[in-house]
């Protein structure tokens, strides 16, 4: 909000007073015509003077010297304090201890007007306090330069309209409204500043209230990263992010056609067809493997190295190492007669002994002869 200074001038009857009206109630102009100006609760513009006051007496000068002070050097001589005010059914009174010059000279009638100095709302005129008053003769001069002055909400600094309007790039003669729709405005660019700040910082992983500095910072980062991905795809010179992007794409578009290339259907099946051949051609290999060992098995059994009863260890054996199997085979004696289910032909030992052929087979099997009598009695030998 933007809140100026004005005047409003009362005229004194030359008695020394100690109660003045500063501001009548209601809706009332200046005597140069500026206004309106609204006091609709002069009980609110009493509250907000005393809480700017802090517990200070309000001043009453001569000329309004007070706003002059900085530009002109002169002091500012006080002529009175306001120590009181009161809310009346006509507006804002204030109670004022007068010094005695001031008083000598209201007496003599050497001032006639007392200009109170406020604060109202530039958008549509409401009284917001009460800053001081003064004694004067000119009151229609006093309004033209006192109302050229306006404040900004921030602390209480005080700035020039026509500083404000150098400030703001604006021509010397530019009106207040002009000046309060270039506040806007710039509100309004700072407003989508700040926004395009927060997007940046998310997408560069930041806080949203991140600095300046440290978005340099992240900027910084990215361009690095951007140089290093265009080096690494055999990029030269300054590289770009569209460049950059564009490059990718066309990449990837070369190895989608790679890939199609590569993935011709009459030489590839899918996954499931792949797993189902596969475990058919195990199953065939095993097959085969047992078909292999079993008439491997049953040749040494023609040829009386292997007992019928012997059949299934020797067809594991056959189907694990055919290799081992075959070289059992081929050095092994003939324990039985082609034909026949055991032992032909051999002298005849005594019980419990064991023959050639049988010291054979536990040599070649790897049994102790207590091993292979064991096997003998469980085949019914």
């Amino acid at each position: 909000m933007l809140i100026r200074r004005a005047v409003n001038t009362i005229t004194l009857t030359g008695e020394v007073s100690q109660w003045v009206q500063l501001l009548p109630a209601g809706t009332f102009r200046g005597r140069d015509g500026d206004g309106p100006y609204h006091d609709d609760d002069p009980q609110a513009v009493i509250d907000a003077t005393l809480a700017a006051a802090s517990g200070a007496d309000l001043p009453i000068d001569y000329d309004h010297q007070t706003l002059w002070t900085r530009t002109n050097g002169q002091p500012a001589v006080a002529a009175g304090w306001m120590r009181a005010f009161e809310s009346r059914a006509d507006g804002v009174w204030a109670r004022v201890e007068w010094t005695p010059a001031a008083a000598s000279r209201l007496r003599d009638r050497e001032y006639r007007y007392l200009s109170p100095v406020f604060w109202h709302d530039a958008t549509n005129g409401n009284v917001l306090r009460i800053e001081h008053a003064a004694l004067t003769n000119v009151p229609n001069l006093e309004l033209e330069a006192i109302a050229s002055r306006e404040q900004t909400i921030n602390g209480g600094e005080i700035m020039d309209l026509k500083q404000l309007i150098a400030a703001l790039g604006l021509p010397a003669d530019t009106t207040v409204d002009k000046v309060l729709a270039t506040v806007k405005a710039l509100a309004a660019d700072s407003a989508k500043t700040r926004a395009a700040h927060s997007t940046m910082a998310k997408r560069l992983g930041l806080p949203e209230d991140a600095t300046i500095v440290t978005l340099e910072q992240g900027v910084a980062g990215c361009l690095n990263a951007i140089d290093e991905t265009a080096k690494a795809l055999g990029l030269s010179g300054s590289i770009k992010p569209p460049q950059l992007a564009a490059h990718a794409k066309e990449l990837a578009a070369k190895e989608g056609q790679a890939r199609t290339a590569v993935t011709d259907p009459t030489k590839y099946v899918p996954m499931d067809q792949h797993m189902a051949v596969a475990s058919r051609l195990t199953a065939l290999e095993a097959r085969l493997a047992t078909d292999a060992a079993t008439s491997a098995v049953e040749a040494a059994m023609k040829a009386g190295k292997v007992t019928p009863k012997n059949k299934d260890w020797a067809v594991a054996y056959a189907s694990k190492d055919p290799d081992g199997f075959k070289t059992y085979v081929d050095g092994a004696p003939v324990i039985v007669t082609p034909g026949q289910e055991g032992p032909h032909g051999q002298p005849s030992k005594a019980a419990g002994e064991m023959g050639e052929a049988d010291l054979a087979v536990c040599s070649r099997l790897g049994l102790t002869t207590e091993e292979f009598k064991k096997n003998l009695q469980q085949e019914g030998a």
